[in-house]
């Protein structure tokens, strides 16, 4: 997710693997970081490892299954900008001033989430569910928008802020609601929100979002795609989780054929592991998604160079 990530952090959601920046690896097969542009963070297990961050969400990628170490204490920050901003906050526990709630923003202009603070709470907030918009003449990343208390706007059009949802932070304990996830170490740490679980052979995500999955989180999510100047599709360069459209997985550049060697990662298919390597090229593998399979994902694989 840059902005889930896992999200584009970098405007995405930095993952590891590819991923939502910064997450540990787990089956070479794991995305990159979400963050739009963010570094690839791995920890290889077993299988493919993702590589690069997700733009909305950023999560670094590396080969298969990759999550970065992050605290689960959401980072505190010293930079106390816009709107009366105040520091050190936990977007988990919520712990602001009253009037005010815990945001992810982006501190260093950087174009993805990477540091939490204090800033006052809308009048009439929306709450989880509802439709939300980045405040006007805002930065997509500023933690500014319309949504209430333990809430934050995600899954925008990028371009403008508009048309997004607000989306829970995760609770004490990394509680979510029924049929969701909990990404505590999205954005390393500072984005730790709720996501809807989905099936990435399905791809049975609403609208126009596609279902990621990186081993940090321990199974796959909804988040829009966040492609930037790139294709999205099958070998385009990625560096973080939901770097790619719906169908297609960021992971490490050396795992994919045909992948640019001066890319972090490429996007490749993901493919059922019993139905063999049909959807793959000829270098390729249907090789499982994750090294320790979580209850229902023992089918979904990743095609990748096989190690």
């Amino acid at each position: 997710m840059k902005g889930l990530g896992i999200a584009a952090l970098v405007g995405a959601l930095l993952t590891a693997g590819c991923g939502e920046k910064g997450q540990d690896t787990e089956t070479d097969t794991s995305t990159p970081t979400t963050d739009p542009g963010t570094d690839p963070g791995t920890e290889s297990n077993t299988g493919p490892t993702t590589g690069p961050t997700t733009g909305s969400m950023t999560e670094s990628t590396s080969p298969t299954g990759t999550s970065t170490e992050a605290d689960t204490e959401a980072p505190t920050t010293t930079d106390p900008t816009t709107e009366g901003g105040t520091s050190m906050c936990n977007p988990k526990t919520q712990d602001c001033p009253e009037g005010q709630k815990c945001v992810a923003y982006d501190s260093m202009a950087m174009n993805y989430w990477d540091a939490n603070k204090c800033v006052e709470e809308p009048v009439n907030g929306g709450v989880v569910g509802d439709p939300c918009n980045i405040n006007p003449g805002e930065s997509v990343f500023s933690g500014l928008d319309n949504c209430s208390k333990g809430t934050i706007c995600l899954n925008f059009d990028f371009q403008t802020g508009q048309g997004g949802t607000c989306t829970a932070y995760c609770g004490e304990g990394n509680s979510c609601g029924d049929g969701e996830l909990c990404l505590e170490t999205a954005n390393e740490g500072v984005l730790p929100i709720c996501l809807k679980s989905c099936d990435p052979l399905l791809q049975d995500c609403e609208g126009m979002q596609g279902c990621y999955g990186d081993a940090s989180f321990g199974g796959f999510i909804c988040f829009s795609p966040d492609t930037g100047a790139n294709t999205g599709d099958d070998n385009s360069p990625c560096e973080y989780t939901n770097a790619c459209l719906a169908g297609f997985s960021c992971q490490a550049a050396e795992t994919v054929e045909g992948c640019d060697e001066g890319s972090t990662g490429c996007c490749t298919p993901f493919c059922s592991v019993s139905g063999g390597d049909a959807d793959c090229a000829p270098s390729e593998d249907c090789v499982p998604f994750f090294a320790d399979p979580p209850p229902g994902t023992d089918d979904v694989g990743v095609c990748v160079i096989p190690s």
